[in-house]
């Protein structure tokens, strides 16, 4: 009887610990929801008052766009954007790859407010008049850009084909140039050799005499896999030993393409890339033995402009310890968009809900006062190119294949290095060159660049550097702007810019932040 009572105890005792959870968690999820309704009461409030009562109608759909994107921009992340029904079809337009325009990724830039270009991608109509990534893009045909949000820049840019668009932009080196670009329909071959044949075929063989084959991949689409495959293939029967895989200036692409592409050079069961956010569960890829086409060895080449895709294939062959990465620290975009309908029949919301993770745990994506992102290549293979080596090195690639004409063969059995420098003005290639011919003439890795401290920390400073300037020369326009009033006899105010006043912000002494994010010595 006495155990009958005290289990009786314990399943009341378990029936209020239960009542008493299930109380707090409804209460806290009340709660929540008289936040919610007390938040759009706020705004329904305030709306009402301004259309009845403001000395000027408003114009209310104005009002509607200017409160979502005000939501949205509150989170900093210029990837995540509200799709109104009228933007769904144009978006529609681009996932299906029937639209036309300049061929370039763009973004918001947090502290300017103004466009600007991650990456054009490679024959794009951008890429062959001059466009280079980090150009921040000042006026659309006129227009300034100041405030303009990613989706009125992407409606401006894009167009019916053969039609212009001009655009001044404002290089990293602080000059300005207008460009005029001719809309086509972006639709380009993403996996390319070295030159080609003459019958206008890429050749993938870069080395005849060492054997080391080259590929360049301009971003990850759906025929990217197969086509890589059937690069890698064709090496294969040349007797290839080594490759180098150019990921430089690959805006990105498809999730399963990067995965389908780092399988390709990793044996099975090797994990390539995670998958997770505050809501979203972590899902973990790995590579498989049927997936593995090359084995040799391999030389992955990125910059500052690798991002997303290209990103976590060089992170997977890079933790992996499968070849070396040669060239700079890359882009960090690692963020997981999924477009959600809305209910309502509103359009739809492009959300970030989740972040790439590398095989070592660490995320891909840059956010605000961030010391990691990307990835950064290993200590000695560190090769970094100026502004001015990188513009003329994409300006002879752009010229045309090189090599392509009647002595192509014998000049391609002389290739060298050196030859690369001279020639194609191409330092990283060259290094990459450099390091498959040591590994293979000697079994070890030759270091061919620096260990890459002081080259972050000075990236960090001219960085640091380039936005105080870019801050100051907003405020000398401002100024500009008042002086012409005044000479005009308009009346002025102190209307300096919200970037302009950042300047008053910006550390006295660039060197303290750099000392704050540089590696430890």
């Amino acid at each position: 009887m006495m155990n009958m009572h005290k289990n009786t105890k314990i399943v009341l005792l378990l029936a209020v610990l239960v009542a008493g959870n299930m109380l707090l968690w409804t209460s806290n999820t009340m709660a929540r929801k008289n936040d919610a309704f007390e938040q759009i009461g706020l705004l329904t409030a305030l709306r009402r008052e301004l259309v009845v009562s403001h000395v000027e109608e408003p114009d209310q759909d104005k009002m509607l766009r200017a409160a979502v994107e005000g939501m949205i921009s509150s989170l900093g992340d210029p990837y995540t954007t509200y799709l109104f029904p009228e933007d769904m079809k144009q978006f529609d337009k681009h996932v299906g790859g029937s639209f036309s325009g300049i061929g370039a990724e763009v973004i918001i830039d947090e502290t300017l407010k103004r466009v600007k270009i991650v990456s054009p991608l490679e024959e794009s109509p951008a890429w062959k008049s001059g466009v280079l990534a980090g150009d921040i893009i000042y006026e659309i045909d006129g227009e300034d850009t100041e405030g303009l949000s990613i989706r009125d820049a992407v409606d401006r840019l894009t167009g019916p084909v053969g039609t212009d668009v001009t655009i001044l932009v404002r290089r990293k080196t602080g000059e300005k140039e207008t460009i005029t670009i001719t809309r086509a329909v972006i639709n380009i071959q993403t996996v390319k050799g070295f030159s080609r044949d003459k019958d206008h075929h890429w050749d993938f063989m870069l080395d005849d005499i060492n054997k080391v084959g080259y590929i360049r991949l301009t971003q990850f689409n759906k025929n990217s896999g197969p086509d890589m495959r059937a690069a890698l293939e064709e090496l294969k029967t040349q007797g290839a030993k080594a490759v180098i895989l150019d990921l430089r200036f690959d805006p990105g692409g498809l999730l399963p393409t990067a995965i389908e592409v780092a399988d390709m050079f990793l044996p099975g069961g090797k994990k390539i890339v995670s998958v997770k956010g505050r809501v979203v569960p972590e899902a973990t890829e790995y590579s498989t033995d049927a997936g593995t086409v090359f084995d040799g060895e391999v030389i992955v080449l990125a910059n500052e402009s690798s991002a997303s895709a290209s990103e976590i294939v060089t992170g997977a062959l890079h933790d992996n310890h499968r070849g070396k990465f040669v060239g700079t620290r890359t882009f960090g975009k690692g963020s997981v968009q999924q477009v959600r309908p809305l209910a309502s029949g509103e359009g739809a919301l492009k959300i970030t809900n989740a972040y790439y993770y590398l095989p070592n745990g660490e995320k891909i994506h840059r956010v605000k006062d961030a010391e990691t992102w990307g990835v950064n290549p290993d200590p000695g293979f560190y090769v970094a190119m100026q502004p001015k080596q990188i513009t003329d090195m994409i300006k002879i690639r752009r010229e045309g294949d090189v090599l392509n004409d009647e002595n192509g063969a014998e000049k391609r059995k002389n290739i060298t290095p050196d030859w690369i420098r001279d020639n194609l003005k191409d330092i990283q290639l060259a290094a990459g060159l450099q390091a498959a011919i040591g590994k293979i003439n000697t079994g070890d890795w030759p270091k061919v660049g620096t260990d890459g401290s002081d080259d972050v920390r000075n990236a960090i400073l001219m960085e640091n550097l380039i936005r105080t300037r870019e801050l100051l020369q907003e405020r000398m326009m401002d100024i500009e702007k008042q002086i012409k009033k005044i000479e005009a006899g308009e009346p002025i105010e102190d209307d300096m810019s919200a970037d302009a006043k950042a300047v008053k912000d910006t550390p006295d002494d660039a060197n303290s932040e750099v000392k704050e994010l540089a590696p430890a010595e």
